[in-house]
């Protein structure tokens, strides 16, 4: 993954969006801190492809070679 470019502050709503990504949830998405939304839209963005990623070795692609 690339390096982050995260403002001071706002690690815990990355984390939080990246939790939802992973699990596909929404859980976190309410209640975020003023100005946060952006740090957990980018989070989840992150999850979504970590989740493609984890998908793809636990089951691969039936006709790639």
């Amino acid at each position: 993954m690339p390096e982050r470019d995260i403002p001071h502050g706002h690690g815990l709503s990355h984390k939080k969006g990246i939790s939802d990504g992973l699990l596909d949830e929404n859980s976190f998405a309410h209640g975020l801190p003023n100005g946060h939304q952006q740090s957990y839209q980018r989070g989840r963005t992150e999850g979504e492809a970590l989740r493609a990623a984890i998908a793809q070795r636990v089951r691969p692609d039936p006709d790639a070679p």
